[in-house]
């Protein structure tokens, strides 16, 4: 999946490299914001501790 992602990405392979860059800090921020969305509204429904 990540070759074919790599080789769709156009230009010279300084341009892929930013590109892939650039996807892969989206990436993150997404699936950071997805697990504490995940940890508030799922799994930590409130309560008590312990």
């Amino acid at each position: 999946m990540i070759t074919r992602i790599w080789r769709l990405l156009p230009g010279p392979l300084w341009a892929r490299i930013v590109q892939a860059a650039i996807l892969v800090a989206v990436f993150l921020v997404a699936l950071s914001f997805f697990y504490d969305w995940l940890g508030k509204v799922i799994i930590d429904q409130g309560g008590t501790v312990g």
